[in-house]
């Protein structure tokens, strides 16, 4: 299987004489004609032993260096990897060292090769694989992973230990019959240390490997259950004295040692040979061993049946003793669903939790989006209105600039100063226009840290600074009581009310009892209020009257961005805004503004 091997694989390439189609192909022609000459000597037993101890050490040294081979190749990939396969190599060297003894005893010196100076590296094999399995490289497992994987070791090890014990230790201790206890030693070792085997495949089944080439491995592990069925079918047999040499069932050493030095071909095949990224495929997970823990609780359970109905069987064991595996086998799979109970919840309440916050997300965007779109929309109406309205004063400054150069020009003096009166009017009023456009502006970006302060407090501050303007036009001012305390940026919310306040003042009309009343309604809401006595507002320009520079009389003074900052300023502070008018009975501006956590109100702090 090794056959045209020249250590190219150091350059990156594998060996183009030795693929592992070849290396199939030959290993399948060995097991083959072997076969065929084990039929056709039938009749001829030492003939028959004579050629298994040729074949059997070349075909295992082979495997050997088929094993150093992908150690070597490795070495430049992975260094644990190549410790690993360098413990697999010198395993297999040391159990075809033990072939090679073995035929040198039993064809050369004529001696029984059992027990033997072969029997040392024969038995050096099995830790030596153990060790090297757990020297391969693992992925990342959670803590729950690990005590899971911990545990379905530990199911499947018991039972291992229950049956090699039942079947090949105890009854090999109870026939010992030679009077050398070195040989006794030997021979119950070969159980224990296929009971150590039995521990590496376990270990490898429940070990992550699946970053690393799987199928090399699995030959490994596939040439391991060979190993352990020859053993244990030779160990049976010798017990009962029915073993018969170089027959086809010794085919399962043979088969094994080809399997081996397979993963040895694969494993140079797969590190020189890169897998193209769009050739590349997810590997599939291997599920089936979740069942293996489950399956070997069932087997025990079943086999402590069967060894208790079959009272003329002796198994070398106590059927408490077996009882106790089973029970030991049972408390680790029931520990196991405690551990995937709480695994599943933790991963649901992670699921969860995730799922709301993606939730959350996913509505924050909304709402921004939508808020986006507000703001878009706003922007539009904005620069449209401001637009629109700056260009009149404009266009009059432009006209009477014209004016202006024809009556200097025809000397017309009185009325070059009619002209100068109405440019300073429209430069003004387009100056009024900007101061209102950039205070709307500056709101929101501009504003104070928010405060706990009585509404009251706002109330009063509003009414000082308008006072000159009520008493001018004679209305009376009544504010209600048990005002709550607000948290807002103080300046603004006064800046909101005198607002109110002036535009209530403004449009009072030929009313001759100007009243204002400001307040406050407590149903499920807190919502404040400014309520007037005067012209009132038609209700199909109820939205309209928050619109910038938009007046209800054309002929009243001011731009018309009073409500419009209004508006702003609570909208800032996440408060609402609307009216309530008919035309010829009053006005009520309603507002909310947020309210703080104290339940402090003007009641209480004058007591």
């Amino acid at each position: 299987m090794n056959r045209g091997y020249n250590g190219s694989e150091e350059g990156g390439r594998p060996n183009r004489y030795l693929t592992f189609r070849r290396a199939l192909l030959l290993g399948t022609a060995i097991l083959i004609v072997r076969s065929a000459i084990v039929l056709y000597l039938e009749d001829q037993e030492q003939l028959r032993v004579t050629i298994d101890d040729i074949i059997f050490p070349v075909v295992n040294g082979l495997a050997a260096l088929s094993l150093f081979r992908a150690a070597r190749t490795t070495r430049s990939k992975d260094e644990m990897m190549y410790i690993a396969w360098a413990f697999f190599a010198v395993a297999q060297v040391l159990y075809a060292l033990g072939d090679v003894l073995w035929s040198i005893l039993e064809i050369g010196l004529k001696e029984t090769p059992f027990p033997s100076i072969a029997d040392g590296p024969y038995l050096a094999y099995y830790p030596l694989f153990l060790i090297g399995v757990l020297l391969l490289p693992s992925t990342y497992q959670s803590t729950f992973e690990r005590i899971k994987s911990l545990l379905d070791t530990g199911v499947v090890t018991i039972f291992a230990i229950l049956i090699f014990w039942s079947l090949l230790i105890a009854p090999t201790v109870a026939t010992l019959e030679e009077p050398d206890p070195l040989a006794n030693a030997i021979a119950v070792a070969y159980p224990v240390a296929d009971l150590v085997l039995a521990f590496a495949l376990i270990a490898l089944i429940f070990r992550r490997i699946e970053h690393i080439a799987q199928r090399p491995i699995l030959l490994l592990a596939a040439g391991a259950v060979f190993m352990i069925i020859a053993d244990s079918r030779f160990m049976v047999q010798a017990l009962r004295d029915v073993y018969v040499p170089a027959t086809l069932g010794d085919s399962f050493w043979l088969i094994s040692y080809i399997l081996t030095g397979l993963a040895g071909v694969l494993q140079v095949e797969t590190v020189c040979v890169p897998v193209k990224p769009s050739a590349e495929r997810p590997s599939p997970g291997f599920t089936w061993p979740l069942y293996i823990p489950y399956i070997c609780a069932i087997s025990a359970y079943a086999f402590l049946i069967w060894s208790i109905e079959q009272e003329d069987v002796n198994l070398y064991i106590r059927h408490h003793h077996l009882a106790a595996g089973v029970g030991m086998i049972i408390l680790l799979i029931i520990l196991r669903q405690i551990i995937a109970i709480k695994e599943n919840t933790m991963l649901y309440a992670a699921a969860q939790k995730e799922l709301h916050q993606r939730i959350a997300s996913e509505r924050e965007k909304e709402h921004l989006i939508k808020e986006l779109e507000s703001k878009t929309s706003e922007m539009e109406r904005f620069i449209y209105t401001v637009s629109h309205d700056l260009r009149s004063p404009l266009i009059t400054v432009s006209g009477f600039l014209g004016f202006l150069r024809d009556d200097i020009e025809k000397g017309a003096w009185d009325k070059v100063g009619e002209d100068i009166d109405i440019l300073e009017g429209a430069i003004t009023k387009m100056d009024m226009l900007l101061q209102d456009t950039l205070e709307l502006s500056r709101i929101g970006r501009m504003m104070n840290p928010p405060e706990d302060v009585l509404f009251s407090d706002i109330v009063r501050e509003a009414l000082e600074q308008t006072s000159e303007r009520i008493r001018s036009r004679g209305v009376s001012v009544v504010v209600a009581g048990d005002m709550p305390v607000v948290h807002v940026d103080r300046m603004r919310a006064v800046e909101a009310l005198v607002n109110l306040i002036e535009n209530s003042a403004k449009y009072m009309g030929d009313q001759r009892d100007p009243r204002i009343e400001i307040g406050c309604m407590r149903d499920g809401e807190t919502v404040f209020y400014v309520k007037d006595n005067g012209i009132g507002i038609d209700p199909k320009n109820h939205k309209r009257v928050f619109e910038l520079f938009y007046k209800v009389d054309n002929r009243s003074e001011g731009a018309g961005a009073g409500l419009a900052i209004v508006k702003k300023i609570i909208e800032v502070h996440g408060g609402r805004i609307w009216i309530e008018s008919e035309l010829g009975r009053g006005c009520t501006v309603f507002f909310t503004l947020p309210l703080s956590d104290s339940s402090i109100t003007e009641d209480d702090s004058n007591r």
